[in-house]
C-alpha cells in the first residue's frame, strides 16, 4: 500500500478490535498535539488510517472526542488549532492511563506492516 487512500480505505474495512480502536483515536490526539515523535509522513499515515475508523463502534464518549479531533484538524489535518491544543492534550492523558505500550507498539506494526505489503 503506498497512498493514503488506500490506507483509508483498508482500515475501513479491517475488523480492528476495541483497543486497537482506543489507540487508533490517542496516536490521532498524540499527533494533534505535538506529543507524537514520528515523522511527517507516518503522521499522515496514521492520520489516514483513524479517518478510516473513527466511525467504528462508537460510544457517546467516543463520538465527543471524535468531534473535538475533527474541530482541532480543521486548519491543519496534523497539528491542532491552539484553541483546542490544551483540550486535545487532556483527552490525550485521559485516554492513555490504561494503554499498554505493547498494545501501542502492536497497533503500530499491525499498520506499518499493512503499508509494506
Amino acid at each position: 500500500m503506498d497512498d493514503l487512500a488506500t490506507v483509508y480505505e483498508w482500515a475501513k474495512t479491517y475488523d480492528f478490535s476495541d483497543e486497537q480502536i482506543q489507540y487508533a483515536t490517542i496516536l490521532a490526539l498524540k499527533i494533534l498535539d505535538g506529543d507524537c515523535k514520528m515523522d511527517y509522513d507516518n503522521y499522515n499515515l496514521f492520520m489516514s488510517v483513524y479517518e478510516g475508523i473513527k466511525d467504528k463502534k462508537n460510544t457517546p464518549f467516543n463520538l465527543s472526542v471524535h468531534k473535538i479531533i475533527d474541530l482541532a484538524r480543521a486548519v491543519d489535518p496534523i497539528k491542532a488549532s491552539p484553541v483546542y491544543k490544551e483540550m486535545i492534550g487532556e483527552l490525550r492523558v485521559m485516554m492513555m492511563k490504561d494503554m499498554k505500550k505493547p498494545t501501542m507498539k502492536a497497533f503500530k506494526n499491525l499498520v506499518w506492516d499493512r503499508v509494506s505489503c
